[in-house]
């Protein structure tokens, strides 16, 4: 009875391993045969868009001061008492109207002393002229010596030139007493006054550091603004600008630019660079400060994929396609990028299908399909 208990008994066990074993490599036959299937993964639904042709411009913003197109300081330039005062700041004044007159008694009277010592001396010069006829006619039928006719040409002369020295003091003296009145050097807006009625003025040239007035013209306004050095390579006269001021309730202004230094700032590296307004309505005022952009580049009808299409690595920049069903690798041209778009300037066409987000995206060579959303 032992040896049949004992025989059952190793029966049984080997049957337990068999088993065991057969449990064991069940699963991995069955994984093996699963990889060895010859299906594929569903292919990926991605966004996608095509190129679109569009216009592209570089802009940038930088800070800008308004100031008179022209700017004159008035100062006297003869001492005297000012009689009449007729500009005020804030007054509209054309060329040549009178700010203020100033009174010279000294002047007036050396001008009529002048001009009456010029009357005598036209008179005289008038006499000497006759004298001198009269000896050349004699002269010819040896009525006079040669002696007598040269001394009455002398005179003459002499009294020619009198007539003109006198002239011309009668003429500075009038050029002197016109400096009695201060004008308006153009048309424009008196925009400082420091005179009144009854000052004693001294002229300029003894020292006097305050002007009368300032008057400005501003039917046209210089914008000034400082262009970096990473941006003067695109500025150019013509270069299309917008100015809007503070203060004016976010209104803009078009212009473009007029004129720039051709030189940077050494301190700063920056450029100089103006835009002349037309300001018929006095709307802008000196002084103003504004924000300045300036378009330094424009591009028209270029291919154009949203910034988040175009990644770059060590070879340069490229995006992702769908293309018969799998992701394929593009490398690209690129160039202005602006408003969160980029301009491609080579390989690509407006028909391909474009991976909209670049990162993230499937591998190439990986199944897909486009939606264009």
């Amino acid at each position: 009875m032992q040896p049949r208990f004992q025989l059952a008994a190793a029966i049984a066990a080997s049957a337990v391993v068999i088993g065991a074993a057969v449990f064991a490599l069940g699963p991995a036959k069955t994984q093996t045969a699963s990889a060895a299937s010859p299906q594929s993964a569903p292919p990926r639904v991605v966004d996608t868009v095509h190129p679109k042709w569009a216009a592209m411009e570089h802009t940038f913003d930088t800070n800008g001061t308004l100031e008179a197109f022209e700017s004159a300081d008035l100062y006297p330039k003869v001492s005297g008492y000012v009689t009449e005062v007729r500009g005020d700041i804030g007054d509209q004044v054309r060329a040549g109207q009178v700010l203020a007159t100033i009174s010279v008694p000294e002047l007036e009277s050396q001008l009529a002393e002048a001009e009456a010592d010029l009357q005598a001396k036209r008179a005289n010069a008038a006499l000497q002229q006759v004298t001198l006829q009269r000896q050349e006619a004699l002269l010819k039928i040896a009525g006079t010596s040669q002696q007598q006719y040269d001394e009455a040409k002398g005179s003459a002369a002499v009294a020619a030139a009198q007539v003109g020295v006198t002239t011309a003091t009668v003429e500075k003296i009038r050029t002197m007493l016109g400096y009695t009145r201060i004008i308006a050097p153009f048309n424009g807006v008196v925009t400082r006054r420091n005179v009144n009625h009854g000052d004693f003025l001294q002229d300029a040239t003894n020292g006097r550091t305050t002007p009368l007035f300032t008057v400005q013209r501003v039917d046209t306004i210089r914008v000034f603004c400082d262009v970096p050095e990473r941006e003067i390579a695109n500025i150019r006269v013509g270069v299309p600008a917008t100015v809007k001021p503070y203060g004016l309730d976010g209104k803009t202004f078009k212009g473009k630019v007029t004129r720039f230094a051709r030189q940077l700032d050494p301190a700063t590296r920056n450029m100089r660079t103006e835009i002349d307004l037309p300001n018929p309505g006095g709307t802008l005022y000196p002084g103003m400060y504004a924000q300045v952009s300036l378009e330094t580049q424009h591009h028209n009808s270029v291919l154009t994929l949203p910034a988040s299409a175009v990644a770059a690595d060590a070879n340069g920049k490229f995006v992702y396609t769908v293309e018969q069903g799998h992701v394929s690798k593009h490398a690209v041209q690129t160039g202005l990028a602006e408003g969160g778009a980029v301009e491609i300037t080579g390989g690509l066409n407006d028909k391909m299908d474009v991976v909209k987000t670049a990162q993230g995206a499937p591998a190439a060579g990986s199944p897909a399909e486009p939606h264009n959303g």
